[in-house]
Order: C-alpha cells, then structure tokens, then sequence
C-alpha cells in the first residue's frame, strides 16, 4: 500500500513525524507537506504564483520527503498529479494541534488534506487532537494504522474521507470512540479592535466558543473523552431543500 502524508502545521511540526512514522507499518510512505504552517487555510490552492519544491528527508523510513511552498491542498494536488509516480492508495493529513470540529472543518486546512485526496478519488483521514499547546500524540500513533486497516478490509473506497478527533488525553484515559455526525461549532467576539505602534487600527480575527449543547457530535465525543470519528462527503448539497423547491411552484417574475 502507498500512503501519501501531508498536513498544515508545516513539514517540521512533530504531528506529521509521529503520523508518519505510524503508517510505516501499513506500507510506502510519501511524504509531501508545506514549508510553513498553513492553519485555517481551508482549501486554499494556489493559482497566481509558483510552488517551489524541495527535498526534505525525514529519515523515518519513508520513501520520498518534500516540502512545498504552498497549502495542504497545493501538496496533495501535485503530488497525485505530478511529484510521485506512484498511485497513492490512501491520503493521511495530520496531526493536527488542536481539534477540527463542527464548522471549523470548513477553515481547516489539515481536513482539506484529506478532502483534496477524496476529490481525486482516494480514502483519506484527517487526524487532529484537542489541544493547541502541548498535545499528546501517543494514541493517534497507536490508533492510526488500526483504524485505517479496518476501514480498508470492510471495502470503503471512492470519495469519502474520515475526520478523526482525539481527546488530549493519554490512552488509558480515553473512553472509546464514537462514529458520530458533524457538530456546530460557533463563535462570539469574533473581531478584536487595536491600534499598531504607530496608531494605525488593526482587526484581529478569533473569537471564544459558544456553549451549547449537542447530542451524537463530534463535539460532544470529544468533549467526553472519546474518539470522534466522522465520515464526510464532497456534496455539500441539502437535499430535503432541494426536494421542496422541486415540489414548489416558485416562478421567477
């Protein structure tokens, strides 16, 4: 099996070295990752410059190691189109400082990883733990490569692609793991307002979590010590909508 490797915390984060060292034991491994963190980068390709490649072995026993200058999503691209020779059988993304929740997947740039190798066709995994500052990777490593060959043996194949959620916790106090639906993930005080050294105003962008309840989500597994493992889909279509506006009489004057 060939396994292409990528995520957005850039090619030096300790995330990528621990994912791929774990899949090692699943096959070939290819890595191609960015140059420089790409979080929040959603899907983001580039289009109006170059990419600049370059080698950058990780000396963990894969068979190729590159960074590119660009985002998860330009690394998946070229490396399917055009870096390796290969036929990538699975994509892996991660791991991720910090979780890739609810709607925070739309910004996420490590899920647009996987979801690049779903739009060419490849089972991919988005791996991400809930923790932004010392996480704890031990039980990605471990459940990595379990998880994936159970989902290769049942003939999961095509365009999906599984968004998985660790809690930052070590194994023995981990509950379990849960397929569950994406969740809601929203924000308040979104917008900070300052003024630079020289007066001039500034917007900073982030904003705190709004509590709220949810039953059968990612959000909520995670929050009670399990796995959050979630299926997703390219089609972005809602279906019940599109079924009413069939049934509907709407003109357009």
């Amino acid at each position: 099996m060939r396994i292409l490797v990528t995520n957005d915390d850039g090619i030096e984060a300790e995330g990528i070295k621990i994912l791929a060292s774990s899949m090692i034991s699943l096959g070939d491994v290819y890595i191609v990752a960015p140059k420089n963190p790409q979080s929040a980068g959603s899907h983001a390709t580039t289009l109006h410059k170059p990419l600049r490649v370059e080698k950058y072995p990780m000396n963990i026993g894969e068979k190729v190691s590159l960074r590119v200058s660009g985002t998860p999503a330009d690394c998946v691209l070229l490396a399917i189109d055009e870096l390796i020779s290969e036929k990538m059988d699975i994509v892996v993304s991660g791991i991720n400082n910090g979780p890739n929740l609810g709607y925070d997947i739309i910004y996420s740039g490590t899920v647009a990883g996987a979801r690049e190798g779903a739009i060419n066709g490849i089972l991919s995994f988005a791996f991400s733990v809930d923790a932004l500052e010392n996480p704890d990777f031990s039980y990605v490593e471990k459940f990595a490569p379990l998880f994936i060959k159970v989902i290769i043996d049942k003939g999961i194949t095509g365009k999906v692609y599984f968004n998985l959620n660790f809690p930052n916790l070590s194994e023995k106090y981990i509950k379990g793991f849960k397929f569950v639906r994406q969740g809601r993930r929203e924000y308040v005080e979104r917008v900070k307002i300052g003024a630079d050294p020289f007066g001039k105003e500034y917007y900073w962008i982030g904003g705190k979590l709004k509590p709220e309840e949810q039953n059968d989500t990612d959000t909520e597994a995670v929050k009670e010590g399990f796995v959050a493992i979630t299926p997703l889909t390219l089609d972005f279509t809602d279906y019940e909508i599109l079924q009413s506006l069939y049934k509907s009489d709407i003109k357009i004057p």
